[in-house]
């Protein structure tokens, strides 16, 4: 026995090369897309869905439902080793299929397809081979309650179909949501990705981050105000004792931080804290900062403080909760949680109220505020009176967006129209897929649509062209922010992610 033993360690050794060049001999993931047609399949149950009739576990993946779907295709997600292939793998409940795939930054994750069959002719994948991204893997089967597929992403268990539910979160098993892993990674493979860090709240960005001099950010993360490098590196963190509310530019690159209960603190460059004091004020919401004071939202109105914010010049109370806000000149521009557009003066004065089918979208340039609903789009003046901005104009409503720089551009929630500066309609581009509550900015060269699900376009303002597109990871319950930095890079902050996108290339398509 001892003499084997030696050469047991030697074949060990021997072996390990072996196994490691197996592992990656199916090449790096080069691209990624989902296994069915999106726009045909959507998600039936969710990842992480508890199941009562599983006894109120959770679901391990996505059952992505077609209609009557038997037959149907099953892609690979991408290319990648088959690590367990069987027609019969969850018995009567259909085939499952395990491929391992190996990224750019080292990491490696499975992608799991069940509730599958080889019964239409296509026939499964041997264990060890290799896929490539967009091979048909499968069909879809039939199975209970009704023909789907259900798509796991996991970082374990690379040869076990599992059970589809799980007693502990998902998450803690080791299991991604599908689609944010996937929507994430196409964005990463592309060609204008720079970096990205990583998040602890999946609802950010709760307020915008304030930019520093270098490029960085100061963000707040879970509670947390976290520092950002200008390539996307976590500097330090900060935990907070309170619950924060927003962030406000301070002297020396440095933050103040507004808390609910209407305290300030002073964070420096370095992490240190600084000066606190007391408002009185409860706040709600991330600040709307104007030169002369700073705008916060509470829990029935609004408080305006003066410029540094340890002033309180007056509150309006009544109004209720602010869903959006808009300032400019001596006006100030409230959409309401109960659909009321109210517009005040600077000094609090109400000066119009109006109530709307639905929320709006709010805007200013250089004639006064802004408001897209849907009514239409609508300028209103310092007395608060409203007069048509585009004669006939598309409705808008609760994902609508309007930008002007004399040129204006209307989001209805399904096309993006473009007006020149007489007003006269240039071009209409649908856009369908697109989703969430919407943001737009007008840049030298291109258009900006973000959305808070997570969609990333850039338009030619002149002919209406996409210069370029992507989606990151987004939902309803995200908010979003974006701003181009001085180094060229777009930073988006949205959902558990902030990723930096190199702008020229992102342009490129409209070279």
């Amino acid at each position: 026995m001892r003499r084997l033993l030696p050469l047991l360690v030697l074949l060990l050794i021997l072996i390990q090369p072996l196994t490691t060049s197996a592992q990656v001999q199916c090449g790096i993931v080069n691209r990624i897309d989902f296994p069915v047609d999106p726009t045909r399949f959507r998600v039936m149950q969710d990842y992480g869905a508890q199941s009562y009739r599983h006894q109120g576990r959770y679901h391990t993946g996505e059952d992505w439902y077609g209609g009557d779907g038997v037959g149907e295709y099953v892609r690979a997600i991408a290319n990648g080793r088959v690590t367990f292939s069987s027609a019969n793998g969850w018995g009567r409940d259909g085939g499952v299929i395990i491929i391992e795939h190996n990224f750019p930054d080292g990491s490696v994750a499975y992608s799991m397809y069940g509730h599958i069959t080889d019964q239409t002719g296509v026939q499964f994948p041997a264990p060890f081979s290799c896929v490539q991204q967009g091979d048909v893997l499968a069909a879809v089967g039939d199975a209970r309650p009704t023909p789907h597929l259900h798509l796991e992403i996991r970082t374990t268990n690379p040869d076990i179909p599992g059970a589809g539910y799980t007693w502990n979160f998902p998450a803690d098993e080791g299991l991604r949501r599908p689609t944010k892993f996937i929507l994430n990674w196409q964005t990463w493979l592309s060609n204008a990705y720079r970096w990205r860090l990583d998040l602890a709240d999946e609802t950010g960005a709760v307020a915008p981050p304030v930019p520093l001099s270098d490029n960085g950010l100061l963000a707040l993360d879970a509670n947390r105000v976290i520092r950002v490098s200008s390539d996307g590196r976590l500097l330090w963190r900060v935990n907070l004792s309170a619950m924060a509310v927003g962030l406000l530019p301070a002297s020396g690159d440095g933050a103040y931080i507004a808390y609910a209960d209407g305290h300030f603190e002073r964070v420096n460059n370095d992490s240190t804290v600084g000066e606190t004091w007391e408002t009185g004020i409860a706040l709600a919401g991330a600040p709307l900062i104007r030169a002369d004071r700073i705008l916060f939202p509470t829990p029935t109105g609004i408080a305006a403080l003066d410029s540094s914010a340890r002033s309180v010049l007056w509150t309006q109370a009544g109004i209720g909760a602010v869903a959006r806000w808009q300032t400019v000149g001596d006006q100030i521009g409230v959409i309401t949680t109960a659909n009321e557009m109210i517009t005040l003066r600077a000094d609090g004065t109400i000066l119009d109220q109006a109530r709307l089918r639905e929320p709006g979208a709010l805007e200013t340039d250089s004639g006064g505020l802004l408001a897209y609903t849907r009514g239409g789009a609508w300028r209103i003046d310092a007395a608060g009176a409203w007069t048509p901005l585009i004669d006939i104009a598309p409705a808008g409503g609760a994902e609508s967006a309007v930008a002007s720089d004399g040129r204006v551009f209307l989001w209805d929630g399904e096309s993006l129209y473009g007006y020149n500066a007489e007003h006269f309609g240039l071009w209409q581009l649908p856009l369908p897929g697109v989703d969430g509550a919407a943001q737009l900015e007008i840049f030298d060269r291109a258009v900006l649509l973000t959305t808070s699900h997570g969609d990333i376009i850039a338009i030619q303002p002149e002919s209406g062209g996409v210069c370029n597109r992507t989606r990151i990871y987004g939902s309803a319950f995200t908010q979003m922010w974006h701003a181009l930095g001085a180094d060229g890079v777009l930073r988006v902050h949205l959902a558990d992610q902030i990723i930096g996108l190199d702008w020229e290339t992102f342009l490129l398509g409209c070279a």
